[in-house]
């Protein structure tokens, strides 16, 4: 089912399957921006949905191996209700699997300044944005959320170093409810968010769209130089 349909099903995904803690997995398309279908089809407020649901894990695969590594999961291994968000098309130059983690670092710097945390098919742009950082002589590590559930949580307590220093998440969905904004509640360092912002977005390419909400390369780099400098790194 798209994204933007799904939110019509809130009762039944809390009602009819949450509460009675059913093993249904819901594979959502068109998550993210998804530019010519329009302004009523961007997928980005299923994370906010689908997450402050009790036992709801929501899957976010960035790479068609990751995609079947997890549809394989959510169906033979996982139990309760599971969303695999994925997005229009297909996938970009990223094409590992770091499935089995529910956050995994794929570009790892040593003496790092910069965290950057995405999840999905923005993994793509964010890896670019770090070269385009170390360019500049940012050290710039890049690690990417597989999970949201209770898992996350575990995960970030292991990894807590891992995430020193300045931590920018990126992601293709609304401030509110994101990934950003649990990030920033769970850790102690500062926490800053690239995103669509809380507003509608309007119809025009994926690209165009990016570039529009500064998530492509060029607009995520020029985030971090800019409040780098503002936490006198720079």
């Amino acid at each position: 089912m798209y994204s933007s349909f799904l939110q019509r099903a809130y009762d039944q995904l809390l009602h009819d399957v949450a509460l009675s803690g059913l093993h249904v997995v819901f594979a959502v398309d068109r998550a993210g921006l998804v530019g010519a279908d329009g302004a009523t089809h961007h997928g980005v407020m299923d994370t906010v949905f689908l997450s402050g649901i009790p036992n709801m894990k929501v899957l976010c695969p960035a790479s068609f191996a990751e995609l079947c590594a997890m549809l394989r999961r959510a169906l033979f291994e996982m139990t309760g209700p599971v969303a695999i968000r994925y997005p229009r098309g297909g996938e970009g130059a990223w094409r590992g699997d770091t499935s089995s983690q529910p956050l995994a670092c794929v570009r790892q710097t040593a003496g790092h300044e910069v965290t950057l945390v995405t999840h999905g098919i923005m993994i793509n742009e964010t890896l670019a944005a770090a070269e385009k950082l170390e360019s500049r002589g940012v050290r710039t590590q890049v690690c990417k959320v597989n999970e949201l559930s209770p898992a996350l949580e575990q995960a970030l307590a292991a990894q807590e170093d891992a995430l020193s220093g300045l931590c920018v998440v990126v992601e293709d969905t609304v401030d509110n409810g994101g990934v950003g904004e649990w990030l920033a509640s769970h850790r102690s360092g500062r926490t800053l968010c690239i995103s669509t912002g809380n507003r509608f977005l309007p119809h025009g390419s994926v690209n165009d769209l990016y570039r529009h909400c500064g998530l492509d390369a060029d607009g995520i780099a020029e985030f971090v130089m800019e409040h780098r400098k503002e936490t006198g790194l720079g």
